[in-house]
């Protein structure tokens, strides 16, 4: 059982929500070689079981921006911070130049309060990456700060082909009182990496609300943002196929009842959807089934993984203005069609990020921490 150390109260982090914009709903924002991101790290408020807390953002959103991205370009990411403490930003899983991995005091002098540091950004591999930070991870993880990186293969028969993708994170948050159970500025208060939390988070929220055409394949990128727990990720009425986790494809496909996710772990899975109603969204324990919320399958989709094809292209227009290659996610529009978020409606098809592939490779080294 989780004990919190008793402590000064003036040694906690701020709880306080006045004055603080609301956290966003998060976004997608693909990029092309050569191109640059902002990313503030900065405190925001957000309702969690109908009461407000303070917590930490990527550009104001929980979970961060999606970077969507092609195998083998390079961005430059500036990462102001105004959060509390010293951090870095940790490229979890991906292969780049040490100086940008986000080590605190060994590959890099962490980012201090009110300063910046310029990532250059490598993606040699396709498949499905994050980002977080690497300082009081027991905290600055728990406040929420974690994103999604989707690496697009230049291979097209890398993945098999699908109708949409979309990217889930899991998480748990401990919340006491109608807050945040506070965090120490002198170390962490709990053992090893963090705590385990009472409330459990989807895509940054209590419940996924998603629809989903009868018939479509969804691919869903999963990963576990949470410090302690064990996700155990399960769909009820559908029928799963796992396709890939941390090191990419899979060399055999295979139908799963369950998805076993340690922290930090990802996994990728094909969900076919044909049967109407809800398909509920659950992590299942020896003790419980925690509820995560629902797809809706209803309608009837033109399969897009029934007949493979190449991925649609990205006007410059769609995304950001062409005087500047600067962008921010702020003012990025999700993928269209591509990587609906939660509560807004799932198109049928989508070109963009879909995928065909042969049987992919199992056993390649874990990606690094």
């Amino acid at each position: 059982m989780n004990q919190p150390i008793k402590g000064d109260a003036q040694d906690l982090f701020p709880t306080e929500t006045a004055g603080l914009s609301e956290a966003s709903t998060p976004s997608v924002v693909p990029l092309q070689d050569g191109e640059r991101l902002n990313l503030r790290i900065g405190p925001v408020r957000k309702t969690i079981q109908g009461a407000d807390v303070r917590m930490l953002a990527y550009n104001d959103s929980i979970p961060g921006p999606t970077l969507h991205v092609h195998q083998g370009s390079e961005v430059t990411v500036q990462v102001t911070n105004d959060g509390p403490i010293d951090t870095t930003v940790h490229w979890h899983g991906l292969r780049l130049e040490n100086r940008f991995d986000g080590v605190p005091h060994e590959t890099q002098e962490p980012i201090p309060v009110g300063g910046t540091f310029t990532y250059k950004i490598q993606f040699p591999d396709a498949g499905f990456y994050w980002y977080h930070p690497h300082v009081r991870e027991d905290f600055g993880q728990e406040m929420g700060l974690y994103g999604t990186i989707v690496v697009e293969p230049s291979a097209p028969s890398y993945w098999p082909p699908v109708d949409r993708q979309l990217t889930l994170t899991l998480d748990d948050l401990l919340i006491e009182d109608g807050r945040i159970a506070p965090f120490h500025r002198s170390g962490p208060n709990y053992t090893a990496m963090g705590r385990f939390g009472n409330v459990m988070l989807i895509d940054g929220e209590t419940e996924f609300a998603g629809e989903a055409a009868l018939g479509e394949v969804v691919r869903l990128y999963l990963v576990n943002t949470a410090n302690t727990r064990i996700f155990n990720f399960a769909l009820r009425s559908a029928r799963m196929k796992l396709v890939g986790g941390d090191s990419g494809r899979y060399e055999r496909e295979m139908f799963v009842d369950e998805v076993m996710l340690a922290p930090s772990e990802r996994a990728v899975i094909d969900v076919k959807f044909d049967t109407p109603g809800k398909v509920r969204l659950e992590h299942r324990t020896p003790d419980r089934v925690y509820d995560l919320g629902a797809f809706s399958a209803s309608g009837t989709a033109r399969s897009a993984a029934a007949t493979p094809h190449s991925p649609r292209s990205t006007s410059r227009s769609d995304t950001t203005s062409t005087e500047s290659p600067t962008r921010s996610s702020r003012s990025s529009p999700a993928c269209p069609s591509s990587m609906a978020k939660r509560t807004q409606p799932l198109p049928s098809t989508s070109a963009l990020c879909t995928q065909k592939s042969p049987p992919p490779s199992r056993g390649r080294a874990p990606s690094a921490g």
